[in-house]
C-alpha cells in the first residue's frame, strides 16, 4: 500500500497549524507518545476544554478525507477482523494490519498512525482499555456480544472446574470453538497465562504467583522432580518469577512451613501431590509395607529410593527396628502391629 506517512501527511495538511498540532499530539503521531488535553493546553496557553473542542472540530473536518485516503487500510482491517470472528485485541490487530499490508515496521510511530486512521474513520469500533479489559476492536454489535458471552462462559467454566485438571489437561481448550477464539483470551484482564504457558484466572497462584511459597510451588510443579532449596531459589529467578534470586533461607522457611512440600533428602524437597509422602524414612517404609504387604529388603530399598534421597544402608538400618518391623522366615519384612 501507499506509504502510511504519506497518507497521514495528506490528511493533516487539510488542517490549520493549531488543529494539526493538537491532533498530532493527541494521537501520538510524532513520537508515539499521546499527550493529554492538559499537557497540550499548557503548551498552547489555552484551557483543556478548549483543546478538546479544537480536537473535536478537527476530527469532524478530516473524517471523510481519512476514509478516502486510508481506504485500502480500512478495507483490509475490516476484512481481516471479519476473518477472526469480528473482535481482536488492540496491539495484535495493529500488528496484523502492519504486516498484512507490508507497512514498514521501522516507520516512526507506525502503530499510532495506523490506529489514527482507524479511529478517525470510526469503523471498525475501538473499545478503550479499562479495569476489566485491554483495548480491543470489534466489527459489529453482534460480534461484540458474542465475544462478551464467550468471556462470561469461559469465566464460569474456570470457576466451576477443578483447577488442577484445567492446568494439567488444558481443559480450557474445550471452550474454544476454533483457533480464532484463542486470541480473545488475552483481552479480559482476569484471564492470564504464566511463564510456562499455562492458562487460567489471574487470581490463581499458579498463574500469577505473589508469595514466595506460591513461586516455590510453581517451580516444583514445572520441574516435576525434587530440588534442593538453593536450586528452587535459582529457578525462581531464572523463570522470571522474581527479579532477583530470593534469599535461600526465606525459600527454605516456606518449604518447611507448607504441607504441600515434602523433605525427601538433605535440603531436597518435592510436592506431596506428586506422590511423595511426608515423614521419616521409617514412616515411608511402614507406609509401603502396609500398602504392599510383606516385601524383601531389596524391593523395599527400591521403593523407598523413589520417595527419598537416602543410602541403602539407611533403609536397612531402619528395618532393624524390631519395635516397628518384623522379619519373616522367608526373609521378607512386615510392619509389627501395635
Amino acid at each position: 500500500m501507499k506509504n502510511v506517512n504519506g497518507i497521514i501527511d495528506e490528511i493533516l495538511l487539510t488542517l490549520p497549524p493549531k488543529q494539526r498540532r493538537i491532533v498530532a499530539g493527541r494521537f501520538g503521531l510524532k513520537n508515539g507518545r499521546i499527550k493529554t488535553l492538559q499537557g497540550i493546553g499548557d503548551e498552547l496557553k489555552i484551557t483543556r476544554e478548549r483543546v478538546r473542542q479544537i480536537e473535536e472540530q478537527a476530527i469532524k473536518k478530516i473524517r471523510e478525507k481519512t476514509r478516502e485516503k486510508g481506504k485500502e487500510l480500512l478495507d483490509f482491517a475490516k476484512e481481516h477482523l471479519a476473518s477472526v470472528g469480528g473482535v481482536k485485541g488492540d496491539g495484535d490487530f495493529l500488528t496484523d494490519i502492519m504486516y498484512g499490508l507490508k507497512i514498514d515496521p521501522k516507520t516512526k510511530s507506525v502503530k499510532e498512525k495506523i490506529k489514527f486512521i482507524l479511529l478517525i474513520s470510526g469503523d471498525p469500533v475501538y473499545v478503550k482499555e479499562d479495569d476489566a479489559m485491554n483495548g480491543y476492536w470489534y466489527s459489529s454489535d453482534a460480534s461484540r456480544k458474542k465475544f462478551l458471552d464467550f468471556v462470561n462462559d469461559m469465566t464460569k467454566f474456570l470457576n466451576a472446574k477443578d483447577k488442577t485438571a484445567i492446568l494439567t489437561n488444558k481443559l480450557y481448550l474445550t471452550q474454544c470453538d476454533n483457533v480464532a477464539s484463542f486470541h480473545l483470551l488475552a483481552i479480559p484482564k482476569h484471564f492470564g497465562a504464566n511463564i510456562f504457558g499455562d492458562f487460567g484466572l489471574r487470581s490463581w497462584p499458579e498463574i500469577q504467583p505473589k508469595t514466595i511459597r506460591d513461586k516455590v510451588y510453581l517451580v516444583l510443579k514445572k520441574q516435576g522432580t525434587p530440588l534442593h532449596f538453593t536450586d528452587i531459589a535459582k529457578f525462581s529467578y531464572k523463570y522470571g518469577l522474581d527479579r532477583k534470586i530470593p534469599h535461600v533461607q526465606t525459600v527454605h522457611n516456606e518449604l518447611i512451613k507448607d504441607k504441600r512440600f515434602v523433605l525427601v533428602g538433605r535440603g531436597m524437597y518435592a510436592l506431596k501431590e506428586n506422590g511423595f509422602e511426608p515423614g521419616t524414612v521409617k514412616d515411608v517404609v511402614s507406609g509401603i509395607l502396609k500398602k504392599k504387604g510383606p516385601m524383601k529388603s531389596d524391593d523395599i530399598v527400591k521403593m523407598v529410593s523413589a520417595q527419598r534421597f537416602v543410602k541403602e544402608n539407611t533403609v536397612l538400618l531402619n528395618l532393624q527396628n524390631k519395635n516397628r518391623f518384623r522379619k519373616l522366615g522367608d526373609g521378607r519384612y512386615e510392619v509389627r502391629e501395635a
